[in-house]
């Protein structure tokens, strides 16, 4: 064989795999709730709000509870764009709030953010 043929071998293989591993909507649907809870756990660290009677512990517990129903809230209204090798997921994580659509590339089984909004703060 020529190296033509096995570079054009390779490069179809490579293609086939990212086929089959291309992540569909029900694993983005896991990742983003998984991915919600882990900043609300962490902005919950961060602003190290705890409450009267409530341990730091149980706060970021709690944080992750409610960041991990948000993520299933928000899991219901994205927009997947498939490419067949792989997708792009367009997710508004900001409710009501202009500018909180957020873009993840799903490809070989994993979501990587590509676009997020600027933090905005209110004061």
């Amino acid at each position: 064989m020529t190296p033509g043929r096995i570079l054009f071998a390779g490069l179809l293989l490579v293609a086939g795999v990212l086929y089959l591993l291309n992540p569909g909507p029900e694993k983005f649907t896991e990742f983003l709730s998984v991915e919600m809870a882990a900043q609300a756990e962490a902005r919950a660290r961060e602003a190290g709000e705890v409450s009267e009677g409530v341990s730091g512990g149980a706060a970021s517990f709690l944080a992750g509870r409610l960041g991990r129903r948000a993520g299933e809230v928000a899991s219901d209204s994205f927009e997947r764009e498939d490419y067949r090798v792989a997708s792009i997921y367009t997710a508004d994580m900001n409710g009501r709030q202009p500018g909180g659509d957020w873009r993840f590339l799903g490809i070989a089984g994993w979501f990587v953010a590509i676009e997020q909004p600027e933090e905005t703060t209110t004061g």
